[in-house]
């Protein structure tokens, strides 16, 4: 009897299983011999008691003798081979045959190092031949295909559920995951039509101790050929090279928990077998198969459906991650504006609550709180603010991390049940180590109902008083269904919500609270020396500039990587349909022209068709639908087109996978992105369009980081647009007429050349109002803008000056005089002199 079936009356709970050695047991199952050896001559340390069963040898006669003893030298020969191989576990199962005073027996030998023994466990061979690849390989390729190409997580789980069934013949196979607080549910299930489905039914953590969640982390799959087994001891118990009993951990043979087994009997189940499910190298669930009787599974089907699982547990990350992916998206951009917001506004609050979309619809709240320098403002439904104190004084006492939540609040903080319809669920933000500062999110309530099997509150029960006074635990018996009513908890937080608040929580610690220390450093400095004063405002000027600067790449970056995958996204569910529409086209205009050219014979060798015929065509306009009809799938065609032209316009434009300096066509990136801006080009009922001239220089290609530079080009020529567009406003456009320039008005326009064979010269000139010469000095400084309020954050040519003298050690200049104008210069080197990341 071990140690997790005797206990105290205070402790009769199944925690106490965790304590339970069972990686040590001192016995295995009987279907199979376990050996311990010493390398490198082999020598028997340790047997099993079932050996005279097995080979006729009691096994007292086996220690201290070499293997030979039991295989030839041949096979001896043979398996040092492959110990002297770091790929151990490869040649698993060993073809090994033992001749024995009546018959030769063959057995599948697995092996294994621990300890710094070696470990043999052998089990009757269904098969005296090895099983090749690629007949392993077209056991399984079926059921492996049908995993992989699962759409959705649930299908997912449903067909590794019933390829498993299939592949091993137990009669129910059933996908269990786990909960973050340890419960599992049935998630899918294939079973005989005769049983009754445990599908959608919830167990207990203690169902499953840490002790064996860690084995399942380990040893992938495991079988229990027979619940109703004799254990069989190890001889003798403690191993001579540790000195304790050997560690089983990674033995398939290893016996089993008395209280699991005694659990599995109470469910009437005959023989078992588990394969771990993995996530992110976490146990993230368990294929669990049970049949009611006993059942033998060879090594080889073993492995067929170990490797299954293995293919679901990398399956399982991209359709969890797939199924979030449009979420995921939307949190990226939100995050992207916030921080756009959060630069605007004075302070972090304003750029939170103020805009829409505001900080609840970051993670899908309906309440939220920030709290800072001893103010706290509030949106939507939270509790009252004497409440949300008493709450940050509780969290000041209990959390000490940067993001914290939880889906139950009032079970960790009792007074929240007052308001548990506004707050039974929150995620904070703290903000800083020594203050209260804080931003706070809820969820309200969300009453649920669990299927239990089985009550889980009595997991367990007490079958007897020792002598001693303790007690003897024994699982429960029953696993009828249990409803049971959750209150106090709200939606959980999804992973992707609780990612998203973090990279909200590093965007205010850089924008603002780094901001602030700089300043408060900077001011203290100043205060030391009147003297100094200068010097001083000079460092903190330059202070100023490169946290601009930081901030601007921190936007750019964001920004970026938001309208990156949002256009990557959009260009690839846009690309699929149109290349399908437009690749059925010339067919449907072929077969068209056909049913035209067969009118037409029609009317030619029947004249007179008839009145009804002749008020039908009548009545449809037979000869304007034959004339039109072409050139309407024409139109179509063109259509298609455009628009296939600009989803590789878009995915020019983003150039995601580019992160390295490369040579491109600098004409392509300014073409890519006219076309993006080509809607803002055309003419609308308020303005005229805009005219866009290209004298394009031969060019050759650039060496640069492509996707910032169009990003320069778009910035530019965005402005441009923007100035153009004041000066219709205010019709202060320039006239350039036929003796300077051959353009129409409102104009821009595009020259390209190489200067100097070593560089390439962009010059983007519009006819706008100008720049007035003061503003001209400070063009290029963070956060400065010549637009109103609302039409510009002052960022664009701070960006664009970084990208083209920062990252490619060029030029960007302007000429301009108000009223005449203005032109940009982009200067940069063919190849990079200098790369800096």
């Amino acid at each position: 009897m071990t140690r997790s079936q005797i206990i105290t009356a205070e402790e009769a709970n199944l925690t106490n299983c965790e304590r339970e050695p069972i990686h040590t047991p001192g016995s295995i199952q009987p279907h199979g011999v376990l050996l311990v050896l010493q390398e490198p001559d082999l020598t028997i340390l340790q047997a099993t008691a079932n050996t005279h069963k097995f080979f006729n040898i009691k096994a007292e006669k086996l220690i201290n003798k070499n293997l030979s003893v039991l295989i030839e030298e041949a096979q001896i020969s043979h398996l040092k081979t492959c110990l002297s191989s770091e790929e151990l576990q490869s040649f698993n199962p060993i073809k090994l045959s033992i001749k024995t005073s009546q018959e030769t027996a063959y057995f599948d030998t697995i092996i294994h190092r621990i300890d710094k023994v070696l470990i043999l466990e052998l089990e009757p061979a269904i098969s005296t031949d090895y099983l090749p690849f690629f007949s392993f390989y077209h056991y399984i390729r079926t059921a492996a295909s049908k995993i992989q190409e699962s759409p959705t997580l649930q299908q997912l789980c449903q067909n590794i559920a019933t390829e498993v069934r299939h592949l091993s013949g137990f009669d129910r196979v059933m996908v269990y995951k786990f909960s973050p607080e340890g419960h599992g549910e049935v998630i899918a299930e294939d079973k005989r039509e005769d049983l009754t489905t445990y599908l959608g039914l919830n167990y207990p953590a203690s169902d499953i101790p840490k002790q064996a969640r860690k084995l399942y982390c380990l040893n992938w799959i495991r079988l229990i050929a027979d619940v109703n087994y004799q254990p069989v001891p190890i001889i003798s118990n403690n191993n001579p090279i540790c000195d304790r009993s050997i560690d089983l951990s990674f033995s398939g043979l290893r016996s089993v928990s008395p209280l699991h087994i005694e659990y599995l009997q109470n469910m009437g189940v005959g023989a078992s077998m588990s394969i771990s499910l993995m996530k992110d190298q976490k146990l993230w669930g368990l294929v669990a198969c049970h049949h009611y009787a006993p059942k033998y599974i060879s090594y080889e089907a073993r492995t067929a459906c170990k490797f299954l699982g293995q293919v679901m547990s990398v399956e399982l990350s991209s359709k969890a991650d797939n199924e979030n992916y449009d979420y995921q998206i939307k949190l990226k951009s939100l995050i992207s504006r916030f921080i756009e917001y959060m630069y605007r506004e004075k302070n972090v609050v304003d750029g939170l609550l103020k805009h829409y979309p505001n900080l609840l619809e970051l993670v899908s709240a309906e309440g939220a709180a920030i709290c800072l320098e001893q103010e706290c403002r509030i949106i939507g439904k939270t509790p009252s603010l004497s409440e949300i104190k008493s709450l940050i004084e509780w969290i000041d006492t209990n959390f000490k991390q940067d993001i914290f939540y939880t889906d139950s609040l009032p079970k960790l903080y009792p007074p929240a049940e007052k308001y548990k319809d506004v707050a039974s669920g929150l995620i904070g933000i703290s903000l800083s180590q020594t203050q209260s500062h804080y931003v706070l999110c809820f969820r309200p309530e969300v009453v649920q109902t669990v299927n239990w099997a089985g009550n889980p509150n009595e997991p367990a029960e007490i079958t007897r008083i020792m002598e001693d006074g303790t007690l003897r635990l024994s699982p429960r018996k029953s696993f009828e269904l249990w409803k049971e009513i959750v209150k106090f908890k709200s939606l959980p937080w999804q992973q992707c919500e609780i990612e998203a608040v973090q990279e909200l929580r590093n965007a205010i610690i850089k924008i603002i609270l780094r901001q602030a220390d700089e300043l408060a450093k900077l001011n203290a400095a100043l205060q030391k020396s009147e003297a100094r004063e200068r010097e001083k405002a000079a460092q903190l000027e330059q202070a100023l500039k490169e946290l601009q600067r930081t901030q601007t790449q921190l936007v750019q970056s964001e920004k970026m990587s938001a309208l990156g995958q949002m256009v990557a996204g959009i260009a690839h569910e846009i690309n699929n349909p149109i290349n399908f529409i437009y690749g059925n086209l010339s067919h449907a205009d072929e077969y068209t022209q056909d049913l035209l050219d067969l009118l037409s014979l029609y009317q030619k060798y029947f004249p007179t068709p008839g009145d009804e015929i002749t008020d039908k065509a009548e009545q449809v306009e037979l000869d304007f639908l034959v004339e039109d009809l072409p050139k309407l799938l024409a139109s179509m065609k063109l259509g298609a087109e455009r628009i296939r032209e600009i989803v590789l316009a878009l995915r020019n434009f983003s150039r995601l996978d580019e992160s390295e300096m490369k040579f491109v066509d600098i004409h392509e990136g300014i073409d890519s992105t006219l076309l993006i801006l080509s809607n803002r080009l055309k003419s609308s009922p308020n303005r005229n369009g805009i005219e866009v001239f290209k004298e394009y220089g031969k060019l050759p290609k650039v060496e640069c980081y492509a996707g910032q530079l169009n990003q320069v080009f778009m910035n530019i020529l965005a402005n441009a647009i923007d100035a153009l567009e004041e000066g219709m406003e205010n019709s202060s456009l320039v006239s350039w007429d036929e003796e300077d320039s051959p353009y129409s008005l409102p104009t821009i326009a595009i020259h390209t050349k190489v200067v100097d064979n070593h560089y390439v010269m962009i010059r983007i000139a519009d006819n706008g109002p100008g720049i007035p010469e003061e503003m001209q000095n400070r063009l290029f400084d963070p956060f400065f803008t010549t637009k109103s309020v609302g039409k510009g954050t002052g960022i664009g040519l701070a960006i664009s000056y970084a990208v083209v003298v920062e990252k490619h050690q060029g030029k960007l200049t302007c000429n301009s005089v108000k009223e005449k104008g203005a032109e940009f210069i982009i200067q940069i080197p063919i190849k990079a002199t200098k790369t800096i990341a």
